[in-house]
């Protein structure tokens, strides 16, 4: 079983907090059926280590039914025991969102229209996963503007020549920080139109900073990132599955959160 990381926003504008994930145990729906979709899902969810937020969800088709059913050993056709009003849940999917690193861990990417929309109705927030893109080019291809960029800038050889530092020590009378976490906007700067040489110029100096990620918008208007220190990761996990060809959620969790920790 194979877990991809996500990056997992709200309202477009922050990282989902730990408080939102909590939130969402609290308040979340244990059977949820979106409106005007067929499945309907049952979710079981928890907060462990006050940082990781772990769903697990059990999911089929609410609609489909037949009357009888056939025994696989004879052949024949019996009458479904099953009623119309029951769901058989034969299907899986697991989420995992580490609050702390502020990743989103999936193993079915077809869920995440599901995951978005159970989180925005729970807390009438809107909640957007975004892709997290293995190649600055890709990222630049499905974008139509940089909105901005952050970064960590460190009290290091390439910095101490510079006046940020020694303007914050100023302002508040204290030592020079170690550390300045910053982030600019630009608002919408085409990619096209200095948006791609301003790409370039991070990527030229990139090796003076930590954790840059360049913010841009695509055709729809969603925020991408580009995280230059995480890029696509994927953690490969081998749980064993029961007679009934399913997976105990508590294995695949246990043995998922001893790869993120």
């Amino acid at each position: 079983m194979k877990f991809c990381n996500f990056l997992l926003r709200v309202d477009g504008i922050r990282e989902a907090s730990l408080e939102d994930m909590k939130d969402v145990v609290a308040k979340g729906n244990h059977i949820f059926r979106p409106q005007k979709q067929k499945y309907l899902y049952s979710v079981d969810m928890d907060i462990i280590e006050e940082r990781f937020f772990w769903m697990a969800s059990d999911y089929d088709d609410a609609v489909r039914f037949r009357d009888y059913v056939i025994n696989k050993k004879t052949g024949e056709k019996m009458p479904n025991p099953r009623s119309k009003e029951q769901v058989e849940p034969r299907q899986q999917f697991f989420v995992c969102y580490d609050a702390q690193k502020h990743f989103l861990y999936m193993n079915d990417y077809n869920k995440k229209g599901f995951v978005e929309q159970y989180l925005s109705d729970t807390l009438q927030k809107e909640f957007k996963i975004s892709n997290i893109y293995t190649s600055l080019d890709d990222f630049c291809k499905n974008i139509k503007t940089i909105r901005g960029f952050q970064y960590t800038q460190v009290d290091n050889v390439f910095s101490r020549g510079g006046t940020l530092f020694s303007q914050v020590g100023n302002i508040w009378g204290q030592d020079l920080p170690s550390k300045l976490q910053l982030k600019i906007s630009y608002g919408d700067l085409p990619i096209h139109g200095g948006g791609k040489g301003l790409v370039d110029r991070i990527c030229r100096h990139r090796e003076e900073f930590e954790d840059v990620v360049i913010i841009g918008c695509d055709e729809s208007g969603i925020e991408q990132t580009f995280d230059f220190s995480s890029v696509l990761k994927h953690f490969l996990i081998q749980p064993t599955k029961d007679e009934n060809e399913h997976f105990e959620p508590d294995e695949v969790r246990e043995l998922l959160l001893a790869k993120l920790r």
